[in-house]
């Protein structure tokens, strides 16, 4: 029998157009997690994933709008989809472990919402300034800054954070992975090397008793 656990993430549509979440999927489960999003505000959604740990770190993956779907994969360790909205509503991001037994994955995923600026829709700090102070313009022309200009580096200077902490997460990802598998393969070769241990002292002990 196939149970399908399906998580209703209630994030609603927020100020910041970046998520990241840590979630654990279960042995032989279907998990979902739902995004309602506005296509007259958001134009492109990406989805980054990667399994951490669990396993052969591999799990299906599945982006659906109702019973359309977007996107697909099939024992993935890892996945990037990039999709353009077309229309409006709850967007299902789904990981499919029910093909495994015994062991849960712990995964790892982004979701982007780009304006169709490509840009995340987050607080415009040109709107902090839609009505300076007289006084701060002039100081500003005095020294050649226009208000435009500094919106516009201010702007860009946090984008360029919003990349910054992107790949400080996804380097988090991928060393709890590698510390993952480092363990996995530690457990493997301690295994192996006591089995190894025993099957030597046996063989000793059998050859004792003969020889004795």
């Amino acid at each position: 029998m196939r149970f399908i656990s399906v998580l209703l993430l209630t994030l609603g549509i927020a100020f910041a157009g970046e998520y990241d979440f840590t979630i654990e999927v279960p042995a032989g489960k279907f998990q979902c997690y739902f995004q309602t999003v506005d296509n007259t505000k958001y134009k492109t959604l990406e989805i980054d994933y990667q399994v951490v740990d669990g396993g052969d770190l591999n799990i299906n993956f599945m982006l659906m709008l109702g019973a359309n779907v977007l996107a697909q994969e099939a024992m993935k360790t890892d996945g990037s989809h990039k999709v353009e909205l077309k229309e409006s509503g709850d967007y299902q991001v789904c990981f499919d472990n029910s093909f495994s037994y015994q062991t849960r994955k712990v995964v790892f995923f982004e979701m982007f919402l780009f304006d169709e600026k490509g840009q995340l829709d987050e607080l415009d700090i040109a709107r902090l300034g839609a009505q300076p102070d007289g006084g701060f313009v002039k100081k500003m022309e005095e020294l050649g800054i226009s208000i435009e200009s500094f919106h516009a580096s201010a702007q860009r200077i946090k984008n360029e954070l919003n990349k910054v902490e992107y790949h400080q997460s996804l380097m988090r990802a991928h060393e709890a992975r590698d510390r993952a598998i480092m363990g996995a393969n530690l457990d493997r070769v301690t295994l192996w090397s006591i089995i190894h241990t025993v099957v030597l002292i046996g063989v000793a002990l059998i050859q004792a008793l003969v020889t004795y």
